[in-house]
């Protein structure tokens, strides 16, 4: 009981804003400064530095340029499909432009994918 009264009485040191910290950490992670020195330079106890290296463990500052290249899986989901589209639009456009040469040409029954095409009723 008596450490706990303690610690109500003890100031808490001062409030780190989360930019702060992620900056302290990197900085820690960088080898520029360690714990120690961190906890110094923000006010804080030197367990607090600890804990916010614990709590963001798993966590990592991104550049801009991993974010330009990744985008949220929605967005590369719909980046595949607008591409897929405009692959079988193209397929199309390719398969009409030779269907057209061929029955304007000369010769239709010689191209082997008018063989495919069902006879016609006339």
């Amino acid at each position: 009981m008596k450490q706990a009264a303690e610690r109500r009485r003890a100031p808490a040191g001062r409030f780190v804003h989360l930019g702060e910290r992620l900056f302290a950490i990197g900085r820690i992670r960088a080898g520029e400064l360690n714990a120690r020195e961190a906890a110094a330079e923000l006010g804080v106890p030197v367990e607090e530095v600890l804990h916010w290296l614990h709590a963001h463990a798993g966590e990592r500052t991104l550049t801009f340029e991993e974010l330009r290249q990744s985008g949220s899986s929605e967005v590369q989901k719909l980046s595949r499909r607008a591409q897929r589209l405009a692959d079988l639009v193209a397929h199309a456009e390719r398969m009409l432009r030779d269907l057209h040469l061929e029955f304007t040409s000369r010769h239709p029954g010689r191209h082997s994918h008018l063989r495919t095409l069902p006879p016609s009723s006339a």
